[in-house]
């Protein structure tokens, strides 16, 4: 099993919108580490229910506080009902 040691969390930048994230870094089988980063409401999910989400599943924080990544604040949805949440809360409009 490959080696893989988890920094953080970290402020994120301003290209996901300043959201927590860890990086973690893997030794892979050629020796070298690999760096790959994700955010930490996701992370935190994951860790509590034991399971991997899929590339198209995200943790939605249900009061659109990122800050808040209590357990009963978090869901799993699709990513196309993600976007289509904050398109509707940029427009001002409440979500279904």
């Amino acid at each position: 099993m490959a080696e893989t040691k988890k920094f953080g969390p970290y402020k994120g930048s301003a290209k996901n919108g300043g959201r927590p994230i860890y990086v973690f870094k893997t030794k892979g089988k050629d020796g070298k580490w690999h760096t790959t980063s994700s955010d930490k409401a996701r992370v935190d999910h994951e860790t509590r229910t034991g399971k991997k989400l899929r590339k198209d599943q995200e943790v939605d924080h249900k009061d659109n506080n990122k800050n808040n990544d209590s357990k009963g604040n978090l869901r799993v949805i699709s990513k196309s009902k993600n976007v289509a949440k904050e398109n509707m809360r940029r427009a001002g409009k409440k979500a279904k």
